[in-house]
């Protein structure tokens, strides 16, 4: 896949527009979370999967299973929306993807959104998901923990939290369109901005300024591209091209490589942020990102579907 998608530009002009629209008349963080669920709640998941609601003490999600899943294997997945919107329901469609073409468990969660409940509290929340499926029994080497965008971020930021409080890390981690840096100083917001039919700088600074309520974006555990990377699992990151968080991945993946660890990057060309959420939208590229994801997943945790082809 060199990102040569027929879908990819009607899709970005489609985004332009609505982009446009939001920006000229935001609607209230209620609404944004409204239309968020319902626009991606309303794609359906992968055919075969079980879902089942998870509402034990503080964790919230829900848990994927595919027909034909390993159920010894987990991938714990932390959904994207600038931590101000999103939930499980927003995300299941893609989730269920991930979990079909890894043939694991997924567990899809939830974690306190900003800016009633700033961070920590959504670290705390993912580190409470990654403690939880911990006690259903899953060994960390059999466990995958995975997010894209403010997903991505808590999930780097969980793998450095391990860390320091001497936790067993996960297999790996999967990352998609990474939010990683909370002071909105890559280089890509020049280079690619112009190209960056989505996210703009600005919406990004109001969204950091939810979270971080007053922390320093300096902070690792906010912007997990500024932290030493020693003894962190393997990583494999997925961005696109024409996106203004491409910076992040790829200085998160420098301080990964230099402080020894495994680490794939995948810089897909012409695509938009976290585009496998959208491959109703872009089923070639989309789809493809999905199955490069799972045969990642199934082989860190060592499964055999990478020799099988996953027909859609």
């Amino acid at each position: 896949m060199n990102g040569n998608d027929p879908d990819i530009a009607g899709f970005k002009q489609q985004l332009v527009q609505m982009t446009a629209m939001r920006e000229s008349q935001p609607p209230s963080i209620e609404i944004e979370r409204q239309m968020f669920d319902a626009q991606h709640g309303a794609v359906p998941p992968a055919e075969g999967c079980l879902i089942e609601p998870i509402s034990t003490g503080g964790v919230r999600g829900e848990r994927i299973t595919p027909k034909s899943a390993d159920t010894s294997k987990a991938l714990i997945y932390f959904h994207g929306g600038g931590h101000l919107f999103g939930s499980a329901l927003s995300h299941r469609h893609l989730v269920s993807r991930l979990a079909a073409a890894a043939g694991v468990v997924a567990y899809n969660m939830e974690y306190r959104l900003a800016p009633e409940n700033p961070y920590p509290a959504g670290l705390d929340d993912a580190e409470q998901a990654y403690r939880f499926v911990l006690a259903q029994g899953f060994k960390p080497e059999d466990i995958i923990v995975a997010g894209e965008s403010a997903g991505g971020n808590l999930a780097a930021a969980l793998l450095l939290k391990l860390r320091d409080q001497d936790l067993p890390q996960p297999a790996g981690a999967y990352l998609l369109s990474p939010w990683l840096d909370m002071s909105q100083s890559g280089a890509s917001y020049e280079a690619r901005g112009p190209h960056d039919p989505m996210i703009t700088h600005n919406a990004l600074t109001g969204c950091s300024a939810a979270y971080r309520a007053g922390a320093s974006a300096e902070d690792p555990l906010i912007s997990p591209a500024k932290a030493d990377l020693a003894d962190l699992p393997s990583l494999f990151i997925q961005v696109g091209a024409d996106e203004v968080l491409l910076s992040d991945s790829v200085e998160f993946t420098r301080r990964a490589a230099l402080a020894g660890l495994d680490v794939r990057l995948h810089v897909w060309a012409n695509m938009v942020h976290a585009w496998p959420l959208f491959h109703f939208a872009l089923p070639v590229s989309g789809l493809a990102a999905i199955d490069e994801a799972g045969a990642w997943i199934s082989r860190q945790l060592g499964g055999h579907l990478e020799h099988h082809h996953h027909h859609h």
